[in-house]
């Protein structure tokens, strides 16, 4: 059952019903205690005034007293165990029983018997079961009538207040049903009960997230537009320079430029699909132990030649053999863009130096070059997207560190930038490690 003010009602209902069900229950039981308490009251009181009439008089014997009311039967036995009197013919009645209340099954049913003896005779009265339990149901469903409109009345405001409840609940479904695409303003919380507010401020936290993140999406596209026009316009131009050159000389020197600009055009495709899959809103990879080492030895091998073009000398220095959960491509890319970064901005000849480390709280990576660094007032800038800092003459798209960034906080690390000891820029990056190498780590 997919409704839930339905499920509601009909538990309520549920509730009610079995309520009037113990009630008459009771109700029938407590009846059929005070018709035994009154029957045998009666039947008492009848056999004592049996008692005080004339026994011995025949023609009590053959008159039609005494009457009778509720199926009772009188006998009168002799001292020698004959009956000389019946009232009310039955073809199985009780037999001449003890003194006093007893009860008796025949094959006509149960019957309740009093008797007492008296000038020789025995006097009994007897009643069948039935007839008391008919009474004590007759009284019962007379107090029945009330309980039918008072159950349909509470059914009625249970409606009432189950519909009232979850109102403010249809009113947030159909604040949310009007919607479009961009609608992501927080949901108004008044009149909602305190039981349901958790929920609206779970719903607007998720809606500002989301409203975040589509800006932010936004902001990327037009950015990444922004950012392909100039290499496509230089693309555009290079060509035309093929198109019009006069001899091979200058179509090689053509062809040439037209190569570097496919290039350029090609990493910051490439830099555009690394930062969307570390987009937030995109779906997280399986998170599995990564060697950190290895990781670390492949991006150096894919800088190599660019280091040797450029005459740097890259070291790896205290690279402990360690393990991190995460995405091992990601960590790569994560670590290349660095060295990269750090290669691209190194005079000729420069160096740069890269460690890992493990410490209390997990992992360490550095990577340190003794180029011209980074200042503080442009530390926090970045690693925003496309951002380069002035001056800086390397080729780049400003998009290296905004993924670096995005790649740390997506294996929930953290990242901070400092001065190097080569005189250079210090990127420092501690990342959790897997739990099996952090018990080892405490227990040595």
């Amino acid at each position: 059952m997919k409704s839930l003010r339905i499920r509601l009602i009909l538990l309520l209902g549920v509730a009610i019903l079995g309520s009037a069900a113990l009630q008459f229950a009771v109700s029938l039981r407590e009846a059929m205690q005070e018709a035994n308490k009154l029957f045998d009251y009666h039947m008492k009181q009848m056999a004592f005034a049996l008692k005080d009439t004339g026994l011995d008089d025949t023609e009590w014997y053959t008159s039609s007293k005494p009457s009778t009311n509720f199926d009772f039967v009188i006998q009168i036995w002799s001292d020698d165990g004959v009956r000389v009197f019946q009232r009310r013919p039955y073809l199985f009645l009780p037999q001449q029983a003890e003194v006093g209340f007893s009860t008796v099954s025949l094959n006509n049913g149960v019957w309740r018997v009093y008797a007492i003896e008296h000038q020789a005779r025995r006097i009994q009265v007897a009643q069948r079961m039935e007839t008391r339990s008919d009474r004590a149901i007759s009284l019962a469903m007379h107090s029945l009538w009330p309980i039918v409109p008072t159950s349909l009345l509470l059914f009625a405001a249970a409606w009432w207040v189950v519909t009232s409840a979850l109102s403010p609940l249809n009113r947030i479904g159909n604040d949310l049903a009007h919607r479009n695409a961009n609608s992501l303003s927080p949901v108004s919380d008044q009149g909602v009960p305190r039981e349901v507010s958790l929920l609206v401020a779970e719903l607007n936290s998720l809606l500002v997230r989301m409203a975040n993140a589509l800006r932010s999406q936004q902001h990327f596209v037009a950015d990444a537009a922004h950012e392909l026009r100039s290499p496509l316009t230089a693309l555009k131009l290079q060509l035309q320079t093929l198109t019009r050159a006069k001899d091979d000389v200058a179509r090689a020197q053509a062809i040439i430029r037209l190569q570097g600009g496919v290039e350029r055009a090609s990493r910051l495709v490439e830099q555009l699909l690394a930062l969307a899959r570390q987009d937030p809103l995109s779906e997280p990879n399986p998170q599995a132990p990564v060697s950190f080492t290895a990781c670390m030895e492949n991006a150096v091998a894919d800088v190599g030649p660019l280091a040797a073009s450029r005459h740097v000398n890259v070291s790896m220095l205290d690279i402990a053999e360690v393990s991190v959960p995460g995405d091992a491509e990601a960590l790569r890319v994560m670590i290349r863009n660095l060295l990269d970064n750090a290669i691209r901005y190194v005079p000729h000849g420069g160096k740069v130096v890269a460690a890992i480390n493990r410490t209390e709280t997990g992992v360490e990576l550095t990577v340190e070059d003794s180029g011209p660094g980074i200042s503080e007032e442009n530390r926090a800038r970045v690693f925003d997207r496309f951002y380069r800092v002035p001056g800086t003459s390397a080729g780049g798209s400003g998009l290296g560190l905004a993924i670096v960034k995005a790649i740390v906080e997506r294996h929930e690390g953290t990242i901070q930038l400092g001065q190097s000891t080569l005189g250079g820029l210090k990127v420092s990056i501690l990342m959790p490690a897997c739990e099996d190498e952090e018990k080892m780590a405490l227990q040595a």
